[in-house]
């Protein structure tokens, strides 16, 4: 098994299926997350191919690989001897052409637990921290930003193995609305099917009817100053305008807390995390 250090693909585009708009068929771009081969005498051998339909199950010792992108993934099978090349000199280029030329691609990765033993847990982003993708309103009024910090997220996957309690999490938030997402939105990220779960439901939240926008913001400046005056004594300013987004930027980082909502300062503590990931010109 060999698993390659993470690599962001930004600006790459997802094609949605014709019946829903949440739908993610396949990406443009995939990068290469891991490889393995597996050998035909391997006890593992039939639990791990009686998942292929018999037409494309492998008689013999092959090669698997695991592509992913931000929201969806493929899984490769085909020649072991090219995985083998790639084994042995992980710094070379990938050779896309002789994948697409030498096996097959099946759509995403299995979900059993022969495969779940095998498939490493991946992030998107090097450390499990950083932006995976944004969605800017078509009116650039505010985005739903999906990403990744190290946390206590209220979901775990199956293929969490670490047993901690902090670990990188998913999750997605709107700089327009500031409502999303809660603690039912904070899932494990240990592989793409994890990431895959936040940005369909970001992409729900970006349909129309979905953000309630400037309502949500004009409610929650209303509260806030609301509770602020009664509680703690404060004057209700003349112009509420910005309570709730002041609020939503400079909220405290409560990542080890399970309830934890998102907010835009988790936002800019991925940020910083994805700018030390780029390297510096």
């Amino acid at each position: 098994m060999l698993v390659l250090p993470p690599a962001d693909i930004p600006g790459n585009t997802h094609h949605l299926s014709a019946t829903s708009k949440t739908y993610v068929q396949r990406a443009d771009s995939y990068r290469l997350s891991w490889v393995d081969v597996i050998e035909r005498d391997s006890p593992q051998f039939r639990p791990l191919t009686e998942v292929f339909p018999e037409e494309f199950r492998p008689a013999g010792t092959f090669g698997v690989a695991g592509l992913e992108s931000q929201e969806h993934s493929v899984l490769w099978i085909g020649a072991a001897d090219l995985i083998s090349q790639i084994e042995a000199n992980p710094q070379a280029p990938i050779p896309f052409a002789a994948l697409n030329e030498r096996g097959t691609y099946a759509d995403r990765w299995p979900n059993t637990d022969p495969w779940n033993a095998l498939i490493p847990v991946t992030t998107w982003n090097p450390d499990g921290q950083g932006i995976v993708t944004e969605y800017p309103f078509s009116d650039g009024n505010g985005q739903v930003v999906v990403y990744e910090l190290v946390g206590h997220p209220a979901l775990r996957s199956m293929q969490e193995k670490s047993g901690q309690d902090l670990v990188p999490m998913v999750t997605f938030h709107c700089t327009r609305c500031h409502r999303e997402g809660n603690s039912h939105d904070r899932y494990t990220s240990v592989g793409p099917a994890d990431r895959r779960t936040v940005c369909r439901k970001a992409r729900v939240h970006m349909q129309p009817g979905q953000c309630r926008g400037a309502e949500a913001v004009d409610w929650e400046d209303r509260m806030i100053a609301t509770v602020e005056h009664v509680v703690a004594g404060i004057p209700k300013p003349s112009d509420l305008t910005g309570l709730a987004a002041s609020r939503c930027q400079t909220a405290e980082l409560r990542l080890d807390d399970v309830m934890a909502h998102s907010t835009c300062a988790e936002i800019r503590e991925a940020r910083k995390h994805t700018a030390r990931h780029r390297p510096t010109r």
